[in-house]
Order: C-alpha cells, then sequence, then structure tokens
C-alpha cells in the first residue's frame, strides 16, 4: 500500500471537516440524500481542493477551525446562499444568519468569471460528461435545476476568508493567465477517481451512453 503524503493527509482532513460540517445541515424538506452519500461527496471535495497549492489549502483549513470556534457551519453558510436564487422565500428566513461579506464581493466576482468561461470550454470540448453536473448559471437557478456551478462557486467562495480568497483568485489568474483551467483539472482528479484514464475516455463513455 502506497505512503499518503502529507498534501494527501492535509486534502482529506478537509475533505473530513467538510463532511462534518455537512452532516449537520438540515433541509426544510428533511435530509438529503447527498449526506448519505460519502464515497461521492469525498471524490468531489478532494478532487476540488488538490487543484490548489499547500498555501491555500492550510488557509482555507485555518477558515474552518476559526468559523468552528464562532460556532459557524460554513457549509450551512455556503448552502444558505445558494438558496438566494433557488429558494428566495426561505433565503429570506435565513439571510440574517449569514455574516455580512459584502468586502470579497469584487474578489469572488472576478474568480466566478473566470469559471464560467472555463466551463463553457468544457462544455464545448466534453459535453456529454458536461451535462451530468449542474446547470451552468444562475439565470438557470430553480426548484427543478436546483443550484447552478455559478451559485455553487458563488455561495461557497462567500465563506472563505479575504486571505484565502486572495490565494484563490491569484492562483485562478496565474492559470488562465497561462491558458489552463483549474475547472478542467478538477473534473480531470474526479474521472480519475472513478477510474477513468482521462477526460477523453469519460467522455467516450458517457457518449455511448
Amino acid at each position: 500500500m502506497d505512503k499518503i503524503s502529507e498534501r494527501e493527509q492535509l486534502i482529506f482532513e478537509i475533505a473530513q471537516t467538510e463532511w462534518e460540517l455537512f452532516q449537520q445541515v438540515y433541509n426544510t424538506g428533511g435530509r438529503a440524500s447527498c449526506q448519505d452519500d460519502p464515497d461521492t461527496f469525498f471524490k468531489m471535495r478532494m478532487s476540488q481542493w488538490m487543484v490548489y497549492s499547500d498555501e491555500v489549502l492550510f488557509s482555507y483549513r485555518k477558515d474552518c477551525e476559526n468559523a468552528c470556534k464562532e460556532g459557524r457551519n460554513l457549509i450551512f453558510e455556503k448552502y444558505g446562499r445558494m438558496m438566494e436564487s433557488t429558494f428566495p422565500e426561505e433565503y429570506e428566513g435565513i439571510k440574517e444568519h449569514l455574516p455580512d461579506a459584502s468586502d470579497k464581493t469584487e474578489i469572488v466576482e472576478k474568480i466566478v468569471k473566470i469559471n464560467l468561461e472555463w466551463d463553457d470550454e468544457m462544455m464545448k470540448a466534453y459535453p456529454n460528461l458536461r451535462k451530468r453536473g449542474r446547470v451552468a448559471t444562475t439565470a438557470e437557478d430553480g426548484v427543478m435545476a436546483g443550484s447552478s456551478m455559478e451559485s455553487y462557486l458563488r455561495g461557497e467562495l462567500l465563506t472563505y476568508s479575504l486571505k484565502t480568497l486572495e490565494l484563490v483568485l491569484k492562483e485562478t489568474e496565474e492559470a488562465y493567465n497561462k491558458g489552463e483551467s483549474l475547472l478542467k483539472q478538477t473534473i480531470a482528479n474526479e474521472t480519475l477517481f472513478y477510474g477513468y484514464q482521462s477526460l477523453e475516455a469519460a467522455e467516450a463513455r458517457y457518449a455511448a451512453q
């Protein structure tokens, strides 16, 4: 059995913390099915964190630690912010429990803008793989469609500290300027977790279905 590196352990610990926080989130319609699916949760969350530097990982872990000390649940806050466009009436009842994030909006929107471009590229290059995910934009949000990639990302980013956001923006812009895509890397990580050797292999499999 291969030895787990310190970085891999850190990524796992972050996902574990998020999973524990996720278990404490209660939906008005009852427990969500994804709350009973740790395998998918860990694959998705670890795939995302794998694309960032250790500096981002340590900063976000500190965010989680600080939030817990303050009695805050970052996963509740993320899903709460997502409800603004999917369940606006319910959002009105919880928004007072969400911390003010107006100082983060500018940075968040810069990151979201780049990710929307990356998502459009994924849709064009890997349409069958991409359509298995969330709808793309906030304009498409709804009770039936759920939250879009855009709303999910925005909701999550607004839970990060300014330090973590600045680091994520830096790495996002660096990748973008080099013609790389952190979103593509994330999805490539996911496909590897599910046994595919490449994005192309996953796309071919879903195209045949």
